[in-house]
């Protein structure tokens, strides 16, 4: 058999290496996209620290500054972690999120206006408040944690101070709501719950210290469509207002084993067919009236 001429034998080697080239280029723009994809997935815990920097990736050796940045970077249903004693700012939470400060250090939510956190999830959404101290700067402004829209929120080991409203729900959203151990102070209303829509809130507080809420230390407020109801456990209302108040037909709050106290206008109230009942181990005494409850009710 004669020889390939020389030319297509060089044409066939070109093509060769084109080829070759060109799976080389497309092997490396898979691994590009494979890297890139990693690098922009959310991950499911962010830290911050005051040593931080929001351009930060959120990792524990490379910690965001504030909680907003960290917000928009964690994944949904993630958690944002608290390394040192610092003020991270205001937040605004929009999905299921863990915010959690570690015993031994203090997390700050500081403002001189409007919000400090604010909450308008998703109803399916969970979150979650561990440890923070939320400062504002009067009782006239804003709300310590205002509750929009949310499906379930646990706040626990908080100190809420200086607001308009301590910890304020105003919901759209079907939500359960829980407190626990827990400080409300020099606010106008303490805990205040509320339905904006014909949905139904429910609330637990366990633990909790209300102290100079000038308006009402604890209070559920419904509308004519949808239900509020409060059950308050183990807690002090102290030196407020009222110290307990039920407004409207479909709000009940029941107090077991709380001490209400030395308020300025009631201790127990409650208007336009709104219920507040004791469990009868309740103390209820030194306000200024409502030192009794208007309806008892007993364990199940």
């Amino acid at each position: 058999m004669s020889p390939m001429p020389k030319q297509p034998m060089l044409r066939l080697r070109a093509l060769r290496r084109t080829l070759a080239l060109l799976a080389l280029l497309l092997l490396l723009a898979a691994a590009t996209l494979a890297l890139a994809t990693t690098a922009h997935a959310q991950a499911t815990k962010i830290f911050v620290a005051s040593y931080g920097n929001d351009a930060n990736d959120g990792s524990r050796g490379s910690p965001k500054r504030n909680f907003q940045p960290a917000h928009d970077a964690v994944a949904a249903g993630g958690e944002i972690v608290v390394l040192d004693t610092a003020g991270y700012g205001a937040l605004a939470i929009k999905k299921s999120l863990a915010v959690t400060v570690p015993p031994g250090v203090n997390g700050f939510v500081t403002v001189s206006s409007g919000n400090a956190i604010s909450i308008t999830a998703g109803s399916g959404d969970t979150v979650s408040l561990r440890g923070l101290i939320v400062e504002g700067g009067g009782s006239s402004i804003g709300s310590g944690i205002y509750v929009g829209s949310v499906g379930t929120l646990a706040i626990e080991d908080c100190t809420v101070r200086n607001f308009g409203q301590g910890i304020y729900a105003y919901a759209s959203t079907a939500a359960q709501i829980a407190i626990y151990n827990t400080s409300v102070r020099t606010c106008q209303y303490g805990l205040y719950f509320s339905n904006s829509a014909a949905i139904n809130v429910h609330a637990v507080a366990t633990g909790c210290r209300l102290d100079r809420c000038t308006i009402t230390g604890a209070e559920c407020a419904a509308g004519t469509n949808g239900a509020v109801d409060l059950t308050l456990e183990s807690s002090t209302v102290h030196s407020g207002g009222v110290g307990l108040l039920a407004n409207g037909a479909t709000s009940v709050l029941l107090a077991s084993n709380c001490t209400i106290t030395d308020n300025a206008s009631q201790g127990a109230s409650s208007v336009s067919g709104g219920q507040v009942i004791s469990r009868v181990n309740n103390t209820l005494v030194n306000n200024a009236g409502g030192n009794t409850f208007p309806g008892t009710y007993s364990a199940k």
